[in-house]
């Protein structure tokens, strides 16, 4: 069977036709996401515009895809692989292999369907030819499914459509045609998975059963092969980009699709200003201009003068009394009709969630609105906030693919119980920067610990793992203190941590970078015994020009009652 079903141009036939409408909306969104939306957006022109001025458009301005744009960069779920762990087992060897067949990469894929459609499906197989686990991206538009009236956004029934190249013994021969994967648990106790190829009424039992002849076998009853934990479950897993309590809630934020549309006719049609209507236009009366030479033939014959800052245009009378030569400014300003355009797209983003605040700033004139670039802060919300669901259904994918494994090599994976953390988006150094200050900042007055400072610098790490963090940076502080030049992977707080006893903080000093690794070196050395507390404290205020004070605070008990404790 054919992996790839993306036939935009059909439109597959599928049960249910008070059910097309969504998967109508649907394949629009997802020609947006594909970039295969030139039709649509001919057809928006051509409602917007007289017939006359679109037949002098020329290239339609497919180039600013706004819907495409913002959702490309929200769908960051998977740009980090996903850390799989589980509670009772040792799994990095199963995480390593979901990873390496592709779970992660065909679920970047998936992740775009997810947030642009609401709605996407992953299937997982397990290909015994090629020993490995097998895993789709499957549109929504793509698929027919029904769910129980008590889990109602978990389907029972799923129909997909997919291409494959068959002979039905209809005289036409071997051909591409749409057949359906049905998966249906409707009965739990008699799941079936059948190949049906649709008649004209595309209504299940009127399909005609092609399982034997496609996956040559029958894969029904006792044979149905996705079992997990014992009991039948359906390859697919159905990822919301927001829960609803339904199995499709495909018309979220259609405003933002529809005036994508509206926003490419605008910039096609600014670019039809820009070649035919933004220079001034001269004309004359009663008079001709000498010379020239004819160029070209036919329709595209004209006469051409050639013209230089050296030459005079000379010009001869066609009528008594003398010629006019004047021009006509131009007809339109392509700079403010863009800036126009810009503003219409800042009103539709707001609509959609998302303020000015949410994007990054252009580098021009404040009147030039904002670029279609979203900070990572926002991202990082956004993400976080859709987690939820994506952790559900992977989890489902996680299960389904154990058990695949478990049947066809062997394994004794767990089939359920797995725990997913999601990599969050690292800061752009300016953030890291802005983070650190304010968590810096509250240190200082004791609203925050040293834990926080590494948490401002690795937002997606747990507070557990930047404790151990810590504890790693204060042993190895301690083990090397004896050094010249202390490693540059110890000093990976920039100085803001005290060796051990945590009342010392490089802060307090307002020394920079270099000054306050050579002053917490001083600190270390009389924390092991090195130097005498009376001498360290005199080099910290001879050496960088502070007073005594400021160096006792900086010392705080270490040469007094605190010694570090050395690991034997």
């Amino acid at each position: 069977m054919s992996q790839d079903q993306t036939a935009l141009s059909d439109v597959p036939p599928l049960p249910s036709q008070e059910d097309e409408a969504r998967r109508t909306h649907s394949r629009l969104r997802r020609r947006l996401l594909e970039g295969q939306w030139k039709q649509d957006l001919e057809n928006k022109c051509a409602s917007f515009f007289p017939p006359q001025t679109v037949s002098r458009f020329g290239n339609l301005d497919v180039s600013r895809n706004l819907f495409g744009t913002i959702v490309k960069q929200l769908a960051i779920q998977y740009d980090n692989p996903p850390r799989v762990t589980h509670a009772d087992s040792d799994v990095d060897e199963f995480a390593a292999r979901v990873r390496h067949d592709g779970l992660w990469s065909i679920g970047a894929r998936n992740a775009r369907n997810v947030l642009g459609m609401r709605e996407g499906l992953m299937r997982t197989d397990y290909s015994t030819e090629r020993g490995e686990l097998l895993y789709r991206a499957v549109p929504s538009d793509l698929v027919y499914a029904e769910a129980a009236a008590d889990n109602p956004d978990e389907p029972n029934l799923v129909v997909e459509a997919r291409l494959a190249s068959l002979d039905v013994g209809d005289g036409k021969g071997e051909q591409d045609r749409w057949t359906w994967d049905v998966l249906d648990l409707r009965d739990p106790q008699d799941p079936k998975y059948r190949v049906l190829l649709p008649s004209g009424r595309a209504q299940i039992e009127d399909a005609r059963d092609i399982t034997e002849q496609v996956l040559g076998g029958r894969f029904s009853g006792g044979d149905y092969p996705y079992i997990v934990n014992s009991a039948p479950t359906l390859p697919y897993a159905l990822f919301h980009a927001q829960r609803t309590g339904e199995l499709f809630n495909p018309y979220d934020n259609s405003e933002q699709v529809e005036a994508t549309l509206l926003i490419g006719a605008l910039w096609t049609f600014w670019g039809y200003l820009c070649r035919d209507a933004a220079y001034s236009q001269r004309w004359a009366i009663g008079v001709q201009l000498g010379g020239g030479a004819i160029r070209g033939s036919g329709k595209a014959a004209r006469k051409e003068v050639h013209l230089d800052p050296t030459s005079i245009a000379m010009f001869t009378e066609e009528v008594p009394g003398g010629g006019r030569l004047g021009q006509f400014g131009a007809s339109v300003d392509p700079e403010r009709y863009q800036l126009a355009v810009d503003s219409f797209e800042q009103r539709v983003l707001a609509h959609s969630g998302l303020s000015p605040d949410d994007f990054q700033k252009s580098g021009g004139a404040a009147e030039s609105g904002y670029a279609i670039a979203l900070k990572r802060e926002t991202v990082r919300r956004i993400q976080k906030a859709s987690e939820a669901q994506f952790e559900r259904a992977d989890k489902e994918v996680l299960a389904l693919s154990a058990a695949l494994l478990n049947a066809n090599e062997g394994g004794s994976l767990p089939e359920s119980g797995y725990s997913i953390r999601y990599m969050a988006v690292p800061p752009t150094p300016s953030e890291r920067q802005a983070r650190v200050a304010e968590a810096t900042s509250l240190l200082e007055v004791g609203l925050a610990s040293p834990v926080d400072i590494v948490l401002a610098q690795h937002p997606g790490m747990e507070r557990a793992e930047a404790f151990a963090h810590l504890d790693t940076v204060r042993e190895e502080r301690v083990e090397f203190a004896s050094m010249d030049k202390l490693p540059d992977a110890v000093a990976d707080l920039g100085g803001m941590l005290a060796p051990a006893g945590g009342e010392v903080k490089a802060a307090d000093t307002a020394l920079n970078g270099a000054q306050v690794t050579a002053a917490t070196g001083i600190v270390e050395r009389v924390a092991m015994g090195a130097l005498p507390r009376d001498s360290g404290i005199s080099m910290l205020s001879e050496f960088f020009n502070i007073p005594k004070p400021q160096a006792e605070r900086i010392m705080g008990s270490v040469g007094r009652s605190f010694r570090p404790t050395l690991q034997e």
